[in-house]
């Protein structure tokens, strides 16, 4: 090999590990973006909650975005929900609850305070709802729990059925409806609910004596009912096949789905106040990636994502800016549209006593 042959070899073989030098750096520098564009890229978020409430429609949006994945465990009642959670066989980073089970998760430290600081949409929630459920998740201080999605427990009315107005709920005590009414198999609400028509001022704390007269009250109206249903279905097909004309319902879906179906039913909120139930989204006490949970809790209470929500459930959303991606229909379908409807809501929270409620449903029942 002459001289001139081996040196030309050489520069190429230089030159070739510039380039490969020069490709390696980019790799790097490329490498480097994209972790600084999703830092949270290949975590999971745990997460305990209802159905409906971490929807494809969103969920994978936000996994796509951070480059995370977001692994669902759905519980069936409020029992089951806290078995989970109290178990510790899983750490979930985010828990959703009814607000009057947030002391509950608190006194046992399944939970942590959250610095609403962090949430960007935070002031974006609507002011009498948020105030209601922080009387309920804020101790010493310390937010414990953001409002997520909420229902309230109306009564239905078929007005071609019933022409004059109804505005208590001692319409569901009137004889001349023996027969016609139905009511949700449910102790905490049939108590709670009995307690604002007899005028106790804190139905989630009452004494001996007002649960007593809650139960007579209760034994006076078992002639009349129709029907103690149990789930949605059951209570829609009640008013549906006419064996029903007046009900507690388990929520407005009842009403909205009714009327879809050409009834004249009418939601009515008694004078004496109807109760309403607030889940909230609450911080696991061992997640690893709190900062990461705050990005989807800020994200969940977004307008867009509320918006989706209300749609995809029709549960009311907790974000006031979500009329805005609302039609007319859908804002009044869900009461996004009427502000002071909060004011005459009850909240549905923890009972002096959970267990006693059961037995004296169960008394009721019995007679």
């Amino acid at each position: 090999m002459t001289r001139s042959n081996w040196l030309n070899k050489l520069f190429v073989a230089g030159l070739m590990l510039v380039v490969l030098a020069a490709c390696g750096n980019n790799k790097g520098v490329d490498e480097e973006s994209s972790s600084k564009d999703k830092p949270y890229a290949g975590k999971e978020i745990n997460v305990l909650s209802w159905e409906g409430y971490q929807e494809d429609e969103w969920v994978t949006p936000f996994e796509e975005e951070y480059g995370v994945k977001v692994n669902v465990t759905y519980a069936g009642s409020v029992d089951e929900m806290f078995s989970k959670a109290a178990s510790g066989s899983l750490k979930y980073d985010l828990i959703f609850m009814d607000g009057g089970s947030v002391t509950r998760y608190n006194k046992l430290n399944l939970i942590q305070p959250i610095d609403v600081s962090k949430l960007k949409h935070y002031g974006d929630l609507i002011p009498n709802m948020k105030s209601i459920n922080d009387s309920h998740v804020v101790f010493d201080s310390k937010t414990f729990a953001i409002p997520f999605a909420w229902g309230s427990l109306p009564m239905a009315v078929n007005k071609d059925k019933i022409k004059e107005p109804i505005t208590s709920w001692s319409a569901l005590w009137d004889s001349k409806y023996k027969g016609k009414i139905g009511t949700m198999d449910d102790a905490s609400n049939q108590v709670a609910t009995t307690a604002l028509l007899l005028g106790f001022s804190d139905p989630y704390n009452l004494t001996p004596e007002q649960l007593d007269q809650v139960k007579q009250k209760l034994i006076e109206q078992k002639p009349l009912v129709r029907s103690y249903y149990t789930g949605f279905e059951d209570g829609k097909n009640l008013m549906a096949s006419g064996e029903a004309w007046l009900m507690f319902t388990q929520g407005p879906t009842m009403i909205t789905d009714l009327q879809a179906q050409g009834m004249n039913i009418e939601e009515v909120i008694p004078k004496e106040g109807a109760l309403v139930w607030i889940d909230n989204a609450t911080i696991g006490a061992d997640t690893k990636n709190p900062d990461l949970i705050y990005e989807y809790i800020n994200y969940l209470i977004s307008s867009e994502v509320q918006a989706q929500l209300i749609k995809k459930t029709g549960y009311g959303g907790v974000n006031k800016l979500s009329v805005e991606n609302l039609t007319p229909e859908e804002a009044k379908k869900s009461h996004m549209d009427d502000a002071s409807y909060f004011d005459r809501l009850v909240y549905v929270a923890s009972p002096e006593n959970f267990e006693n409620r059961v037995k004296l449903w169960n008394e009721v029942k019995a007679q």
